[in-house]
């Protein structure tokens, strides 16, 4: 017998015609991967099917001549080319993504999703929320439509009616990495025929199979087999996940490669399915996935937790396991994993070839013989005849279950530490800095309770960033407030002891909670006056003490008069851009009369910095920090500032271009003077009428001279003295000190030049600038000094802007109503963190990579714990699209109409006696002002981030998205990283960076209910704006068990929805009202009982369903019977 082959381009099946997959193992044998037992060409005979449904075997009929079978392969060929060219066809008709999307939603709206088919999904570990999210449907054996689908959307039939499918199951929808739906697996009820199964002609425009790609916050892309099972894992063990069939990313290059040019990932991690490691054809396949990801320049790395030599019963594919499983995996490299299947040590995870045998091979063999015992029996005593030959060559195929001796192999291997993502926390068995650097800087999952344990340890261990990424409301904040001296060893009474533990926060004056609040010492900051504000209390029932307004100054009506009289010369100076600091050393301080006769503010300071060791205060308000002294930063993402503006006004160019112009040499001036002018015109020409939120870094940057410009104009200018000198390179300026009694050059600090550079120029520019101080009269008033410097200071803006336009990608520029705004890095903030021994970062939803971002630190310098969350299922979360994204600029309307979702939403709860609250942008909150009976009202930001003031209701409306100023926080991000964007685009790193932000946003404030710390109420979240599918995931994927559901303003209060929903209601409404009375109204009938015409019906209902009047009301009268 010739030895057997697999088929190839020059020898192609003898049976399917195809080039690739089946093996040929005789003249008369062949196992097809084509063939079933009801699809097999005359001339063969099928005999079975093979291993796991993957084809079968034929056997050439005893009948057919060799002639008949070259005519066979001939006729297969024909064909082969005929379907080539229909696929070239189809290429060229084939839809876009965008198109497919669509095309995909018209299909899903006409289908529903069975009881049995539900409760398989829910069986698997999905929940009724995440079924309805993700779209599973129903289908039967070739589906029929009511609505046509495009023809050329995968397994649709040319009228565009029929889902051209074998089997009954469900459509298991693929995602592309721009949350498009631009395909469907079926998962089949009948599994003999395969358990999953792409719909006819699924290739993408470009010929690859759809991926199935779902994304989270996860940093990292996991990569799962299969279609349904990453869908499961991404929800049950948050991960971002791209799933194929077949271990076939490698297949689609083109769609892998856009999903890592989109979210970049940090790590690729494969999931292997249980038994991998036993199974070569798998690792065969896994070897062409890791060469072909190291071409894309990343690393793959395989989670294990022990899944590679465990049989596929024993339930350890990744959608299986459970989350303690998961979290105790470990990640290690490819190489490393793939060796362990090659190594034959006792220690390894592969079994030896007789324990292969026993345990998979015989069982499989067993199974064969038997089925092939049975059909020679029953052919027997059907016809009475003997064994034929074919079934000889089949019964002479089955392998002797024969002992195969154990191989003893031995390998030596450089031991490299396993990499983890994360790990629990063993109390006093935290690793040394270098060791949890070798582990791969893994986070620290930590039970209740083991927190303070945990930071005593860290600080023990010598980490310098902890971040704790604790869950809103699981004890956080309340567990910074017991920490003492004591936490971290340190005996308090001891002499030589300085450290001291700053709490810091915007609201120190009011904390958040009662351990902050009793045993930390407010550090007071200079105020103007304060006022107490009756309607906010804090943890131990005082009221809240807020900043006095110019009204309340007015008034009279400040509790707490003001601390320093130099307040606002403090500010006026820091919003020029001037450092400016307080204390004796203080030229402020020291023009004020108080500093002489003891100021009670500086002394209360250093009383409290002097004696107390535990201080809360304001980042802003404390000094540079020393090595002993320990940080707690509540909330993070809020508290660390980066950004400083400064503002410039066309008074202020003036004064600029008057003062270069008065300098010694006024070339300095002619020079500059491009670029003075083209500030000037901008801000002249843009205004509000023709950019309403003015022109950003990227438009302003085109408006200003270019370095070559600038230049060519200061050789215009310095040509000819520099053609002149004797030395065209300048003198060099040097520095003196006395050494031994003689005045000695140390070393050159610049050059008097012949013709200055930009650089130059931009120091001449500073030279301009003056000093505040000059107009420090202690005789004078506050007000006097305030507007002496108004008057004469002028902030050194030119400079920064010299050093913008000659590259400095970190210096942002904006102009908006007549203002110059110059946003440049501030690093006050993140140097005090830097400062400190030891700091602890509190914020529950700012990821550890941002933090870093904000402090300018690697990522992997920072240690991250986080809490195990606590369950929420008796949350519900409500999401009322239907109102736009109810930003802060919003049209009379629009308010009205979220007033009436407001109130109707209120009434629910109101009947059930529920305590409500109400969320919304600061400017809009004076249109509830009348509501305060029935409401507690709060705005964004300030009350959905540390904030326990809604801790005593049942009910909290969020009105719009958090969207924070996108012209700030694109100057924010410009300056962190130097990547110029268009703030109003959310796209690449910096819109998810941005969306990162919202959804933190979010998170925080369904976090205010507090609901795993009040499991016996029933507490419901509505978050009214239109949110896309990522949105949803990521509030979905924040409160394990919480119901989340998507619902319609309309379905609250109809008179909310927009104009065209309201119409869509309407016809709907009065087409069923008739046909349930029995007289089926015509759409002329229908307009004239609406008031609007029958063209205005027609477009209503193609625009919003995508049928018209006919099909609706067939659907309805369908509908009616179906209920009858």
């Amino acid at each position: 017998m010739a030895k057997a082959y697999y088929v190839n381009r020059l020898n192609p099946c003898p049976v399917c015609g195809k080039d690739h997959g089946c093996q040929i193992l005789s003249d008369v044998a062949v196992l097809c991967l084509r063939t079933d037992k009801n699809n097999v060409p005359s001339g063969w005979v099928w005999k079975k099917e093979l291993t796991g449904g993957m084809g079968s075997l034929v056997v050439a009929s005893n009948s057919q001549t060799e002639q008949e079978r070259q005519q066979q392969r001939e006729q297969w060929q024909q064909q082969r080319e005929e379907r080539k060219k229909q696929d070239r066809q189809r290429k060229a008709t084939a839809l876009t993504d965008e198109q497919r999307d669509q095309e995909a939603r018209k299909l899903l709206k006409q289908l529903g999703l069975s009881t049995r088919h539900r409760q398989s999904l829910l069986n698997r570990g999905l929940t009724d929320a995440d079924i309805e999210a993700i779209g599973f449907k129903s289908v039967t054996r070739y589906q029929h439509l009511m609505i046509p689908v495009n023809p050329n959307f995968p397994g649709i039939s040319i009228d565009g009616l029929t889902l051209q499918i074998k089997n009954d199951g469900f459509l298991i929808p693929l995602f592309s990495f721009k949350g498009l739906i631009i395909g469907f697996q079926l998962a089949s009820d009948n599994r003999e025929d395969g358990k999953y199964k792409h719909l006819v002609r699924p290739h993408l425009k470009n010929g690859e199979l759809p991926l199935q790609f779902y994304q989270t916050s996860s940093r990292n892309l996991d990569l799962i087999e299969g279609t349904l099972k990453p869908l499961i894992a991404s929800r049950r063990h948050h991960l971002t996940v791209v799933g194929a069939g077949g271990v076939n990313w490698h297949h689609s290059p083109e769609q892998f490669q856009a999903i890592l040019e989109e979210i970049q990932p940090e790590r690729i991690v494969l999931n292997s399915d249980a038994g991998s490691l036993l199974n070569p054809q798998v690792l065969r396949q896994y070897r062409e996935l890791n060469q072909f990801i190291k071409r894309l320049g990343y690393t793959l790395e395989i989670r294990d937790w022990g899944q590679g030599k465990q049989l596929k019963s024993q339930g350890l594919d990744i959608d299986e396991i459970d989350i303690q499983t998961f979290n105790q995996a470990t990640l290690i490299s490819f190489e490393t994993w793939a060796g362990i299947a090659e190594a034959g040590d006792s220690h390894s995870l592969t079994l030896s070839q007789t324990e292969l045998f026993e345990q998979f091979k015989l069982p499989q063999l067993q199974e064969e013989l038997t089925q092939t015992l049975k059909q020679f029996y029953s052919h027997h005593l059907r016809k009475g005849k003997k064994l034929d030959q074919t079934t000889e060559f089949a019964a002479s195929s089955i392998p002797k279950t024969t002992s195969i001796p154990t191989l003893q192999s031995t390998a030596i291997v450089l031991w490299k530490p396993q990499i983890l993502t994360s790990m629990p926390y063993i109390p006093r068995q935290l690793p040394m800095v270098d060791e949890w650097q070798q582990l791969g800087h893994p986070q620290f999952i930590i039970q209740q309770g083991e927190r303070l344990t945990f930071y005593q340890e860290a600080y023990e261990r010598g980490y310098k960033y902890l971040k704790d990424s604790t869950p809103a409301g699981h004890g956080k904040s309340h567990d910074a407030g017991l920490i003492n001296l004591e936490t971290f060893g340190i005996k308090p009474h001891q002499t030589e002891n300085k450290t001291r533990i700053f709490y810091l926060s915007p609201d120190h004056r009011n904390p958040t909670n009662a351990t902050i609040e009793g045993n930390y010492i407010d550090l007071e900051s200079r105020h103007n006056g304060l006022v107490y504000d009756f309607s906010r209390r804090t943890p131990l029932g005082k009221p809240y003490i807020i900043r006095a307004t110019s009204l309340d100054q007015k008034n009279g009506t400040i509790t707490i008069p003001s601390n320093c009289p130099e307040n606002d010369t403090f500010l006026t100076v820091s919003e020029l851009g001037l450092p400016v600091f307080g204390g004796k050393d203080s030229p402020i301080c020291q023009s004020c009369p108080l500093l002489s006769q003891g100021c009670p503010f500086l002394l209360n300071r250093r009383e409290t910095l002097n004696y107390e060791p535990l201080i809360r205060a304001d980042i802003n308000s404390i000094p540079t920090p020393s090595k002993d002294d320990i940080l707690i930063v509540e909330e993070s993402d809020k508290n660390i500032k980066n950004a400083h503006q400064i503002t410039i006004k066309i008074d202020e160019i003036i004064k600029t271009a008057s003062k270069l112009q008065l300098r010694d040499d006024e070339r300095i001036f002619k020079a500059l003077r491009p670029l003075l002018m083209a500030v000037y015109q901008a801000l002249e020409e843009v205004d509000q009428e023709k950019y309403k939120w003015g022109i950003y870094h990227h438009q302003v940057m085109e408006l200003m001279p270019s370095i070559d410009e600038l230049n060519q104009k200061i050789w215009e200018l310095y040509a000819d003295d520099w053609l002149k000198a004797d030395n065209v390179w300048g003198t060099p300026i040097w520095d003196y000190e006395m050494i031994n009694g003689e005045v000695t050059a140390i070393k050159i600090s610049g050059t008097n030049w012949i013709a200055p550079s930009l650089k130059d120029l931009k120091k001449e520019c500073y030279k301009i600038f003056e000093n505040y101080e000059k107009y420090l009269n202690s005789l004078d008033t506050p007000q006097q000094k305030q507007a002496a410097i108004k008057a004469n200071i002028i902030p050194s803006w030119l400079p920064i802007l010299i050093d913008c336009v000659t590259g400095n990608k970190r210096i942002n520029l904006r102009i908006n109503n007549g203002k110059l705004m110059i946003t440049k890095l501030a690093k006050r903030h993140r140097n005090i963190i830097k400062n400190a021994g030891f700091s602890i970062a509190l914020d529950a939803t700012q990821s550890k990579e941002d933090y870093a971002f904000s402090l300018g630190i690697n990522p992997n310098e920072i240690l991250e714990v986080r809490e195990v969350q606590r369950c929420t299922p008796n949350l519900h979360i409500h999401l009322i699209k239907g109102l736009g994204n109810c930003g802060k600029q919003r049209r009379d309307t629009q308010q009205q109409r979220i007033r009436i979702g407001i109130e109707a939403i209120a009434k629910i709860h109101k009947e059930q006696g529920h305590n409500i609250g109400l969320i919304d942008h600061k400017s809009a909150i004076d249109h509830y002002q009348d509501l305060t009976d029935d409401l507690k009202l709060g705005y964004w930001h300030r009350d959905t981030r540390g904030s326990n003031q809604f801790l005593n209701t049942q009910s909290l409306i969020s009105i719009g998205r958090p969207v924070p100023n996108l012209g700030g926080i694109g100057a924010e991000y410009q300056i962190l990283g130097g990547w110029v964007n268009c703030p109003e685009k959310l796209i690449g790193q910096y819109g998810q960076w941005v969306n990162r932000k919202i959804t933190s946003e979010l998170i925080q404030d369904v976090s205010r209910l507090r609901a795993h710390l009040r499991p016996s109420e029933q507490l419901h979240s509505y978050l009214v704006a239109d949110f896309d599918q990522h949105t949803i995931s990521q509030i979905r994927l924040a409160f394990p068990g919480a119901t989340v559901t998507v619902e319609k303003i309309d379905d609250y209060a109809p008179e909310a929805a927009s104009k065209g929903a309201q119409t869509e209601r309407g016809i709907i409404e009065a087409l069923w009202h008739s046909i349930q009375s029995g007289t089926v109204a015509t759409i002329d009938e229908i307009a004239s009982l609406l008031g609007i015409t029958k063209s205005g019906i027609t477009n209503n209902l193609k625009d919003r369903l995508g049928i018209g009047f006919r099909l609706l009301k067939k659907s309805l009268l369908l509908l009616l019977e179906s209920i009858k």
